[in-house]
């Protein structure tokens, strides 16, 4: 479904396709270049209009990230239509500048969650837990890696740490993630997914294979991205492909600040 995509998923699509992925270091797991100090991204609708040209309807959300000079994410805001703050979440760091805990906070200023990133002796990032606001463990996510310190499996955990969830990479040569197979609780097959990159490591499609349903079905993304001279997009169209004709979803537009 559609409405499962938001404007966070998209932000964080080069971290969840790095093969350095969730290493703990924000710039890195945030696939962004240079010197970056801001974000401002805005999510909408995006339809053909009578003479099929692309035209942006309403705006759906508005998230601004923001990093210290030492390249460490300091915030994330999560805005309404309106402006008015939903949520945000900030961030602390270690000794390393490594992500150690991440504060849910609502727009009363109020702690309504906490995410919390484990490392190995390595400094390899192997597990995040989330707490609610009465320090309750939600949820737990699992990771390993290979040979070549690439992260090869997500194990979703619940509150009590069954495993609902896993998710199994294999990799192209370039080390960009080329198939994730999904599990679910009873260790069945029930999605995979494959992408296609430009020359830049971000994805150009996206097929999804559901076979949650008696007959599997197949549903393809595209994506076409601009750039700035650093080589962090600024624009990016999501289309359905149906058949041959690419229909527009969404567009996102991202005002980058550097430092």
């Amino acid at each position: 479904m559609k409405t499962a995509r938001t404007l966070i998923a998209l932000i964080f699509i080069a971290s969840a396709l790095s093969a350095g992925a969730q290493t703990g270091h924000d710039l890195q797991d945030d696939g962004l270049h240079g010197t970056v100090k801001r974000i401002d991204a805005m999510m909408y609708e995006t339809h053909y209009d009578l003479n099929d040209n692309l035209e942006n309807g309403d705006r759906l959300e508005h998230l601004i990230t923001e990093y210290n000079d030492r390249g460490q994410r300091r915030q994330m805001v999560y805005l309404s239509v309106a402006e008015e703050v939903i949520f945000r979440t900030r961030y602390k760091h270690d000794g390393f500048g490594l992500t150690t805990l991440e504060h849910i906070v609502d727009n009363h200023d109020r702690v309504v969650g906490r995410t919390y990133y484990i490392y190995n002796s390595d400094l390899v990032l192997t597990e995040t837990y989330v707490e609610d606001e009465e320090r309750q463990i939600e949820s737990r996510l699992l990771l390993k890696h290979d040979a070549l310190g690439r992260i090869s499996q997500r194990s979703y955990n619940d509150h009590v740490n069954d495993v609902f969830k896993r998710e199994v990479y294999t990799f192209n040569p370039d080390g960009t993630i080329n198939k994730a197979v999904i599990y679910d609780r009873s260790k069945t097959k029930v999605q995979e997914k494959r992408w296609e990159y430009d020359e830049q490591g971000e994805p150009t499609s996206y097929t999804l294979y559901d076979y949650t349903e008696e007959e599997p079905e197949m549903f393809i993304t595209l994506y076409e991205r601009e750039y700035d001279s650093h080589g962090n997009w600024i624009k990016c169209v999501e289309y359905d492909l149906l058949g041959d004709r690419k229909i527009p979803t969404y567009t996102t537009i991202r005002t980058i600040e550097y430092f």
